[in-house]
Order: structure tokens, then sequence, then C-alpha cells
């Protein structure tokens, strides 16, 4: 895709950088992989599952312990600062956003409405009156223009990629209500935008966090962290969308799969984030619990990025070869042990605006040869370059380094640590990057991937329908222009997605209240609590 570029030509700095990319991907510095475990059902079938929670009212009172990937002592209370899913889950219930994602599209939380003027300069945010601090103090725009400088400012471990589209030093409260920040080019639906960037509101004059002094406008309060280890949350009985049903909330983090599916097994923990796929497939390890998946529309989509800052890669020839030569049936029985299906070679399934009547590619074999053969490829070094983000990453690319040999090319692994996995000198030496990527917006997933120059596709066409796409203020264009960088990326792009896998999770059968917003690896847990 297409350099992301602010009015003056510079890269946002928030895009170039390995956090940049495992902010995209919804993983912190310090993300763990999940162990391949053994066991499965007798005729190698998957086993199956039960997609959601159960829907029967919760009961009020009790308290529920959930287990999710965290960073270990990288953890933070700053909402600006971690990323981990342990992070993000606890941001979202003691924080709101202005917007967040559900369905695939933004929707109001603090904010009701986000309006641009004719020429998308300006955006007017209209806020929900009525919301309280956890100290009892008034939510006001005071807050918002606080929280946009604090994100802007180049004092962050990581500043905000809103600062590429808006002039978030400049933004203005007028009235306690509205907020009116300036564009730095054209924004035509900034609440997508704004659901995008893990905007967690900071209440005015907050500088720094701690367990005691943290306080929030979500669905629980935090009562005491300790980094890597649990968070304890007590419901927010004032809750300006409703309060919830668990007294208390838990979140422990415990970075390994197989140990967060212990701890369920042991009774102490009621869920568990992000189960290993062999998990699944010996089914739920005891009576009252559940393997449960977050459905369709929430897959994570399971790729690689060709660097086209490589010789190879840069040819189209080869792109296409590569697209058109892998076995895509062989990674998904290999990868997903059958909860997953083949993809088109396009992210953001699920999202608004994906194009999910772009075919899969079928596979041609001898076609593919022919094209490496004409680009002059055959025979030729072609470096892969993995890390375990995923469960089965590594697998991947190990059975997609075999299918490229096959087709002829002379095909190396590079295998490196998740905290090496995205390093920006050591993607820049290699020819495919393996990424995953579950269904965030297009907005997000075409823009802070193209800030990564080895991630990104230049092209014209894509680069002028992905601005198209930003800017318009009309809903029909901007599906139109959305339309066309997919067609671009599907045909001629960069991206090999090779197939779409379940996000799985084990959880007591009583267990409910898990809204997936953002993602499935962190759910939203304001409503939260058990059916018995």
């Amino acid at each position: 895709m297409s350099r992301l570029q602010s009015p003056d030509g510079r890269t946002p700095s928030s895009g170039v950088t390995r956090r940049g990319v495992l902010a995209l991907l919804g993983f912190g510095t310090a993300a763990a992989a999940a162990p391949l475990l053994t066991g499965c059902t007798s005729d190698g079938s998957a086993a199956p599952t039960v997609t959601g929670a159960p829907t029967g009212e919760p009961r009020r009172g009790g308290t529920v312990r959930l287990a999710f990937a965290g960073a270990g002592a990288a953890e933070s209370l700053d909402p600006a600062v971690g990323t981990s899913p342990c992070d993000l889950a606890r941001y979202s219930v003691v924080f709101d956003t202005l917007f967040f994602f559900a369905d695939g599209e933004a929707k109001p939380a603090l904010a009701t409405a986000a309006e641009v003027d004719s020429k998308a300069k300006r955006c007017t945010l209209t806020l929900r009156q009525g919301v309280t601090w956890h100290d009892g103090t008034p939510f006001t725009a005071a807050d918002v223009v606080h929280t946009f400088k604090y994100r802007a400012s180049p004092d962050r471990p990581s500043p905000s990629e809103l600062s590429a589209y808006f002039d978030l030093d400049s933004a203005r409260a007028e009235g306690d209500h509205t907020v009116v920040v300036p564009t730095v080019q054209p924004v035509g639906d900034p609440a997508t935008l704004l659901a995008g960037a893990g905007l967690y509101v900071i209440k005015n004059g907050t500088s720094s966090f701690s367990a005691a002094g943290t306080v929030g406008t979500g669905p629980y309060r935090l009562t005491a962290f300790k980094a890597g280890v649990e968070t304890r949350l007590r419901r927010n009985d004032g809750y300006w969308d409703g309060r919830g049903y668990a007294d208390q909330v838990v979140l422990l983090s415990v970075d390994e799969a197989q140990a967060r599916v212990n701890a369920v097994k042991a009774g102490q923990a009621d869920y568990a984030s992000d189960i290993a796929y062999t998990t699944a497939k010996a089914g739920p390890p005891g009576a009252g619990l559940q393997i449960r998946d977050a459905g369709d529309g929430l897959r994570t989509t399971y790729g690689f990025v060709l660097n086209v800052t490589r010789a190879l890669s840069a040819d189209p020839r080869v792109r296409q070869a590569i697209k058109l030569g892998i076995d895509r049936e062989a990674l998904v029985k290999a990868v997903f042990l059958g909860y997953g299906r083949p993809a088109n070679d396009l992210f953001g399934a699920g999202a608004k605006y994906y194009l999910g009547d772009v075919a899969v590619p079928a596979r041609d074999v001898a076609k593919a040869k022919r094209l490496l053969k004409a680009a002059g490829a055959t025979g030729k070094h072609f470096v892969v370059r993995t890390a375990e983000y995923e469960t089965g990453l590594n697998a991947s690319a190990e059975l997609f380094v075999e299918q490229l040999r096959g087709l002829g090319l002379d095909a190396e692994l590079v295998k490196v640590s998740t905290t090496e996995g995205y390093d920006p000198a050591g993607m820049k030496a290699c020819d495919a990057i393996a990424f995953p990527l579950g269904p965030v917006s297009l907005a997000l997933t075409y823009t802070r991937s193209a800030a990564f120059e080895t991630l990104a596709f230049p092209d014209k066409e894509l680069e002028a329908a992905v601005a198209t796409a930003i800017s318009t203020t009309s809903d029909t264009a901007r599906a139109a222009a959305w339309t066309k960088a997919q067609r671009v990326m599907a045909d001629r792009g960069n991206w090999v997605a090779w197939g779409r896998g379940d996000v799985l999770s084990l959880s007591k059968d009583t267990l409910t209240g898990i809204v997936n917003r953002d993602s499935p690896k962190y759910p939203w847990l304001g409503r939260v609590g058990f059916t018995a």
C-alpha cells in the first residue's frame, strides 16, 4: 500500500516504529506465543465450538475472573502505553473512548457525533451529557481536549497517529459538551479514525497513573493493580450506559495459552482468552466448560506481506506467482486444524466496506512457475521472516517456505523471537513477512501499515483511492474508494493473505456478557456476569 504522509510530505513518526505495527496487530511489546499442544478428536476433525456466549440475563453479584495474555512488568495503567490484550481489556472497562467498533463500524460512546465542515477541514465533536468520573466529578469537553494534547505529546512512547489527520494541540472546548479540532488533511469520517486510534479519554490534568489515583468513566473502577499479575476492578454503579452485573472483575495476566487453560480447569479463572487450536480439538477439558469461537466476522487473517523494497517482491510477476502457487487448503488444514478457511489475499474481513466478493485465487502451479521463469526469479534467494505472534504463525511460514521451494524459489526461513519480529532493520532484510491481522477498520489497516516502508505498497491508483476514502464526506464515494483500493490489492498488491482462523476461548458455560468490540482477544467486559 502507499506510504501514509502528512501534508508536508513527512511520514508520521508514530507509524514507523515496531510498536506501531504491534498496536495494529493488537499485541504488546512482550507478546508471548501459545505453545503447541497435543490431543485431538479421534477422527481428526475439529471438535465443535459454541459461538458467542449464553444470552440469558446475568444475575447480579459475584466476582468474574478472566485470564488474558499480558506483558509482564511492562504492563501499565497509562492507556497511551500498554498494548497487550490484558492491558487493553483493563483500559476498555476503566476508561471510555469517544467511539468504539462494533459489527465492523464505529459506534458512539463518550461522543455522540463527529461532524466535519463542507471542506472536511474542521471536526466538531458533540459529547455525551450526564457522564461522571469515578470520583464523582462531571465529564466535560476539557477532558477531551486534555486527552488530545496528552496523546499528541512527543513525550509519549508512541504519540498518536491521529496527529497525521488532526491538529490535536489546537483542539478547543466550546462549552462543556463540544470540542472543535482542526484537521491537517481532509477527514470525511472522523468517527472511524477516532474509534481505531485506541483513544481512551483521561481526566483533565492527569499526567501520571497509579492504582490509588487512576479514575475513568468506564463501567468498572480500579481497586488494585500489579503489573504482569492481576488487576482488580469494582463495579461503577453510576455508569452512564447502565450498571454492570458482576460486583467485581479480576483480570489475570497469563502469557502462555496453556497456563490460561489450566487456570480455568483448576477453578482459578472463569475464562481464558485466545486458546490454541490443538486445545480446542481435544474438546472442553472439564464438565461445565465450553470452547467458544468469536464468530466468522471476527476471525484473524493470517498471511504474508511481500516487501516490495526488495527486487523479487517488487516484480508483479513474482507476486502473482506466489498468490497462484501456494496451497492455501494445506496451510488452513495444518495451522487451523478445522477452525478456519482459506482467504482471498485481503486483510480487513469483518470491517465495514470489506470486499467479500473477491474470490480465493485458484491454485495454478504451472502458471506460477512460468511467471517466475519469465521474471528471472527461478532459483533466486527469497527470505521469509516470522515470529510466533499467533499460534501456528511459525508453522505456516515453514510450510510457506516449502511451497515456495516447490515453485522454484530458493526460499529461506528466518525465525525470530516476538521481541525481534517487527524490528525495522530485520524486516528490511527479508522478502516476505508473516503477518496476522484481525477485523480492524480498513482505514486503520491501510494507513497505519502503509506508514511502514517494508509493509507498504507504492501504487498511484491505490494511493488515490485511500486518500479519497479517508477524505470524502460521502458514504457512497467512500464505499467506492475502498472497493477500488481492495481490488488493487487483490489484483497486484503485496498481500498474500491465505487463511482466516477462529479466535477461540475457554469459558465456564454460565459465563455471559463477553462483548466483542475492537478484538475478541480483549473483549469488552462491562456486562460480564453469570447466568446461574
